[in-house]
């Protein structure tokens, strides 16, 4: 790990003194799905190492709680400031694409259930959510959805044959992005009315999911440096003591 990726993982420490924080390697991520997830550990070894990391900060955070963060992000304010003990998950926007593309509709769907439209400069959702960095209680049906549209995505000749370089899509925040749209559309909200009130309030809270706003996740709360520190499968994970935080 050079010197300023070894800075940014040190934030998480130093400003969440009573987290534990754990560094993960290549190593790791295989033995979590082996000892943990066996039935998508011939799913995981398909994937190329990015869709891997994607696929894993999933599953992690699936199994244990906690927050998980790319390694190339700062944690500017102490998670106690914006994670509340009530709080089943945290999410953050990663873009809002509402007054580029006013108008956008699917003009498909993935096997999976995802939107898309091939005809736009813009592929995907208009709204995209972070998977950067998340926090949320162990098992959260969220995650578990995500788990199980990835390893349909990663037999899909959508992806497989069709558009093999779509990993944002097959396993990464577009994938989550689509189970948030699904998963608000049940609970009689969307995505782009999520974000019109997010453009005027710093968070909300939906069915005990906290919604924060753009720049919570790119430079006030979390700063992202955006260097793909994924590539080499280099990633943070933060977590409380269950029994101190989500039980």
């Amino acid at each position: 790990m050079d010197r300023p990726m070894r800075r940014w993982v040190l934030s998480w420490q130093k400003q969440n003194p009573d987290w534990h924080v754990s560094f993960n390697d290549d190593y790791d991520c295989l033995a979590l799905i082996r000892d943990v997830f066996p039935h998508y550990l011939e799913t995981y070894l398909t994937l190329n190492p990015v869709e891997k990391s994607d696929f894993w900060r999933i599953l992690v955070v699936l199994h244990l709680g906690g927050l998980y963060t790319d390694a190339d992000t700062t944690c500017r304010k102490p998670l106690s400031d914006w994670i509340d003990p009530s709080d089943e998950a945290v999410i953050g926007i990663d873009g809002d694409y509402l007054n580029r593309f006013p108008n956008w509709q699917p003009s498909g769907h993935l096997t999976s259930g995802g939107a898309y439209n091939l005809e736009l400069p813009w592929r995907d959702n208009v709204v995209a959510f972070s998977n950067w960095t998340f926090a949320f209680r162990p098992g959260h049906e969220i995650l578990a959805e995500t788990a199980r549209r990835i390893e349909i995505n990663a037999s899909d000749p959508f992806f497989t044959a069709d558009h093999p370089d779509w990993t944002i899509k097959k396993t990464g925040p577009g994938v989550f992005t689509d189970v948030i749209y699904d998963w608000l559309a049940a609970r009689g909200h969307s995505a782009p009315e999520l974000v019109r009130h997010l453009r005027k309030e710093r968070a909300i809270v939906i069915d005990g999911v906290r919604f924060v706003d753009r720049p919570a996740f790119h430079t006030r709360e979390v700063r992202h440096f955006g260097m793909g520190s994924w590539k080499p499968m280099s990633v943070v994970v933060a977590w409380r003591k269950l029994s101190r935080h989500w039980l």
